[in-house]
């Protein structure tokens, strides 16, 4: 799991953690608070079975989602002595304390996406492709499903950074008119699913039904979002896609409403992930989060935080000097680190260079239960889509399983 160097004095490495357990992304934090805590037992099992005199102590600061509050978070966990941070996991949220890290000099191992953090010396290290390669495997989707038939693209965002960043970049790439957008934290859809509904009604008539789609980027509001707007009868003839933040969502399949209109619409959402062999340390991070989940399956955004928090202790162990050596060993450390979530390899901007993309629908048993199951991947690699269907492999498996 670990290359761990000679330590010749004991030392103390002291890692923050701040998980959204209020905001939008709220269903994410007994997922991400699992996989910290295996990271933390793991580190000190593997210094202790080494003989290193080395412990790593966790503080964790619990935030309700915005920017504000993971500031706050931030000064309180550095105020306690805090070497380096994981997480926050949302772009907004990150933005909030990207200006405490550059005045103290400290870095955040966290899974943010947003292209506009993707900056180089920003004391960011991120641990998922930025969202231009999310944006590479959706047109890949879209030109296998669209062919040349008329189609058109609505897009469906919440008001933030994430929700403005994807929109502004599938906006440029798809020719797509004026996004419908509506305030983070809203529970009450009625006036934005009117507007959306006014928007999609006569596309729906120029092209046809099914020749709509209505791009959502939302985290967990997602559940209440697709049960509202089950209400609006010309919703239901459009074909609704999510991004990275929807994937996967434990809000869609625990809402009856929202489930049956996922499923009967034809719901897909996309997320980076790497499919991992049965033994990798993936698995073993996949069972501590879903149980922590109830059963759900966990998101990537809830196994990167393992990687987070290792690759965190390995630039304190490495006694940096300044947060540029910080950058330049979690750089180094990405190099050569193939760990739960794969290679780590990063970029000029420090985040993660590599990955593919799953795309996941809701499906309904014969007993009348809704899952999510994978059906198609992207592959970095070949910049191809290919189906799911008839696969059988350990990821495959966890699907079926449940």
């Amino acid at each position: 799991m670990l290359c761990i160097g000679s330590v010749s004095a004991h030392q103390e490495i002291v890692i923050g953690a701040i998980i959204d357990e209020k905001g939008d992304g709220a269903s994410y934090a007994s997922g991400i608070e699992a996989a910290i805590d295996l990271a933390i037992i793991d580190l000190n099992v593997s210094y202790a079975q080494s003989g290193i005199d080395t412990s790593v102590t966790l503080k964790k600061a619990f935030t309700d989602g915005t920017s504000e509050g993971a500031a706050q978070a931030a000064e309180d966990l550095l105020g306690q002595g805090v070497q380096i941070i994981v997480g926050p996991t949302s772009s907004e949220e990150v933005s909030g304390i990207l200006p405490i890290l550059t005045r103290e000099g400290v870095v955040s191992v966290n899974p943010s996406s947003t292209t506009a953090l993707s900056l180089p010396g920003n004391l960011l290290v991120r641990l998922c492709p930025d969202d231009s390669e999310l944006l590479k495997a959706a047109r890949k989707y879209h030109q296998m499903n669209n062919g040349d038939k008329a189609r058109k693209t609505v897009l469906l965002a919440r008001e933030d950074l994430y929700g403005g960043v994807i929109s502004e970049i599938f906006s440029s790439d798809e020719l797509i008119g004026e996004p419908v957008m509506y305030p983070a934290h809203t529970q009450d859809f009625t006036s934005t699913l009117q507007t959306l509904d006014s928007v999609v009604t006569p596309l729906i008539d120029e092209v046809g039904e099914g020749n709509v789609t209505i791009i959502a980027i939302s985290f967990d509001e997602i559940g209440d979002l697709l049960a509202q707007a089950s209400a609006y009868p010309g919703l239901w003839n459009a074909r609704w896609e999510g991004m990275d933040g929807s994937a996967l969502q434990s809000t869609v399949i625990e809402n009856e409403t929202a489930a049956e209109f996922a499923y009967k619409t034809g719901f897909i959402a996309l997320s980076f992930n790497i499919a991992q062999p049965p033994a990798s340390d993936y698995w073993r991070v996949f069972d501590a989060v879903q149980e922590a989940k109830g059963g759900n399956i966990p998101s990537i955004y809830e196994i990167l935080p393992y990687d987070e928090t290792l690759m965190a202790a390995w630039i304190v162990q490495n006694n940096p000097k300044s947060s540029d050596e910080m950058l330049y060993i979690a750089d180094n450390y990405g190099k050569y680190s193939y760990a739960a979530t794969g290679w780590l390899k990063l970029n000029k901007n420090s985040d993660r260079e590599y990955g593919d993309y799953y795309f996941y629908t809701v499906e309904k048993s014969d007993d009348g239960r809704y899952f999510w199951k994978p059906t198609y991947v992207y592959s970095y690699e070949n910049d191809f889509i290919f189906s799911l269907q008839g696969v059988h492999n350990t990821f495959m498996q966890r699907f079926s399983d449940i």
